[in-house]
């Protein structure tokens, strides 16, 4: 009875050391970064966005613009693809992504300063975005990345403003979305946990640059139009993980 429980203990630990040998050749100390790889991201963007109004008449151009600031923020995802190069402790590459987003933010206030009365909002969302970024990094084990990123960008961004004067019945209302070309710039660090899995956090600033329009009065008034602008960054923080093949 003895002797079989000995058995028992012995083939035990042989399966444990098997599995261990078998989860440690998976997991190598030692990782190649060259190749290409895809993967899928998931983060939280921010931004601090400067939008402003003003009657663009001589009537009222004492009047300064008065800003508001919607901040849009929210929930991105989306999916990347890329190659590296490694050469030695530096490893260099690019990489295309593409997320949806849920950055929106809008701001009203009332009465309208420096006029006293009525009041003004406005409203920004990034619908989607994507970026093409070279990548330049540095092991500092073989497994863990640091990096810097910078390139293009461009995103669908949807905007709408609205001053109501004296009355209800006097709205300068517009509305549209605008596809923009801007740029990108951020860092990270990545860590090669498997044999062809990494995972990935990073921060990524964004400038889509500005937008502006002009809204007519509904009704017959003066000032007949009032002038909008929007400006659009975003502070995205974002995890995700790549396979490498």
């Amino acid at each position: 009875m003895k002797l079989s429980r000995v058995m028992c203990l012995l083939s035990l630990a042989c399966v444990l050391v098997f599995s261990q040998n078998a989860l440690a050749a998976e997991c190598a100390p030692s990782f190649c970064w060259t190749g290409p790889y895809v993967g899928v991201h998931l983060g939280y963007g921010w931004s601090n966005a400067d939008t402003s109004t003003t009657g663009p008449l001589p009537a009222i151009s004492a009047i300064p613009a008065w800003p508001l600031n919607p901040d849009p923020s929210g929930v991105v995802g989306g999916a990347q693809a890329g190659y590296n190069w490694q050469c030695g402790c530096f490893v260099y590459g690019i990489e295309a992504d593409f997320s949806g987003s849920g950055m929106s933010g809008s701001q009203t206030v009332a009465p309208i300063p420096n006029v006293g009365f009525g009041s003004s909002a406005m409203y920004e969302k990034i619908n989607w975005y994507g970026t093409l970024r070279p990548r330049l990094g540095y092991t500092v084990t073989p497994t863990v990345l640091i990096y810097a990123t910078g390139g293009l960008a461009y995103g669908d961004v949807s905007c709408s403003g609205n001053v109501i004067g004296s009355t209800t019945a006097l709205q300068y209302p517009v509305s549209f979305s605008t596809e923009k070309v801007g740029w990108a710039l951020g860092g990270g660090v990545e860590y090669a946990f498997c044999r062809n899995w990494t995972f990935k956090a990073e921060y990524m600033y964004m400038d889509l640059g500005s937008e502006s329009a002009v809204a007519n009065a509904t009704v017959s008034a003066s000032p007949p139009m009032e002038a909008y602008s929007w400006q659009t960054t975003a502070n995205i923080f974002q995890i995700g993980m790549n396979y490498k093949f």
